[in-house]
């Protein structure tokens, strides 16, 4: 009996890790049906004014400039007596690359910043005829299909939806893409997630491009603060960020009302990559580097850094040029010859 017993078990053993799969491959195939927009709706609106934040950190990195300048120029009149020409030709190439450094190449950086942060995001209208392509996928038959569907999670519907059109508005440009699923052909179960999760920097699965959830939460290049906005549908919001779709289809023009901080010349093009360019390689190389400071708290801090470095050069140079013209006649710098109220 003892051995009959065992018998039975060893073959029912087989039949419930089969239903077990089985079980798990329903939760993850779940049936659910696409979604479908026939208007546009807007997912997410910032409630941080980039233009205005990034106004106020151009007018301090002008203020550190001319602060700086003065800085400079008080420090040159005062050695300009007794240090050779090649000093102070040092010291002037000094404070033209300070002015330099603090008027170009932070403004360049408050732009790049600037494209990062999310103003809003829109999902656009479905091609005519897209929901209908989608539709026997999702014909069921029965009150139990009906319960199924109901059931279904933000998630699983996006998963179910074959195509999104997004319009994201950052600080600096317009961007219109696509989300699609992984092709087929480049899927390959368990290896192609487990090479995910060892950071894929090389080979073939380093060439694959990177998911939509990686280029919004690794690298930030598309910055949604959800302490600082307002919601559409939250839920589906949080579900697209998480996605694992790829961008395509994308197309990048300036923000016709962009302020004079984010204004790019006439022809000169966005800065930064195009999101369906970048792979999974170019993810994990990139993504230990990344700031995950917002985009708006990182130009505030450049404009206070601008201006406080420009003083702290204005007050050195006055007071280097304090310390010469308090020298006396033997050349000791003494505090009574400054006539100070004290």
């Amino acid at each position: 009996e003892g051995g009959a017993l065992a018998a039975e078990a060893s073959e029912s053993a087989p039949s419930s890790a089969g239903a077990q799969g089985a079980g798990l491959a329903t939760r993850q195939r779940r049936r659910a049906r696409p979604l479908t927009f026939d208007k546009e709706v807007l997912l997410f609106r910032s409630t941080v004014d980039i233009q205005e934040v990034s106004e106020m950190a151009r007018q301090r990195c002008q203020i550190g400039a001319a602060l700086g300048a003065g800085g400079f120029t008080a420090l040159l009149f005062a050695v300009s007596s007794f240090v050779p020409p090649p000093a102070l030709v040092a010291l002037l190439g000094g404070a033209l690359a300070n002015s330099y450094i603090v008027l170009v190449i932070t403004q360049r950086l408050i732009r790049s910043l600037a494209s990062r942060h999310v103003d809003r995001m829109l999902l656009l209208p479905m091609p005519a005829g897209e929901a209908e392509k989608d539709e026997p996928r999702v014909e069921e038959q029965g009150e139990f299909a009906s319960l199924l569907y109901s059931a279904a999670t933000v998630e699983e519907r996006l998963l179910a939806t074959a195509e999104l059109r997004l319009k994201v508005r950052s600080g600096l440009a317009d961007r219109w893409l696509t989300l699609v699923d992984l092709p087929e052909e480049l899927q390959d179960g368990g290896r192609f997630a487990s090479a995910l999760g060892e950071g894929a920097t090389e080979g073939e699965v380093a060439e694959r491009p990177a998911p939509f959830s990686d280029l919004c939460g690794r690298l930030g290049l598309l910055h949604v603060n959800l302490d600082a906005g307002s919601f559409g549908d939250q839920a589906l919001l949080v579900a697209i960020l998480a996605s694992d779709k790829i961008p395509v289809d994308e197309r990048v023009e300036p923000r016709p009302d962009a302020g004079a901080a984010l204004a790019l010349p006439p022809g000169a093009p966005v800065p930064g990559p195009l999101l369906g360019d970048l792979t999974l390689g170019d993810v994990e190389q990139a993504a230990p580097m990344v700031s995950k400071e917002p985009p708006a708290e990182s130009i505030r801090r450049l404009g206070r850094r601008a201006r406080l470095g420009g003083a702290s050069v204005f007050v050195a140079g006055l007071a280097f040029l304090a310390g010469e013209g308090a020298r006396d006649v033997d050349g000791v710098a003494r505090w009574k010859n400054l006539n100070l109220p004290i």
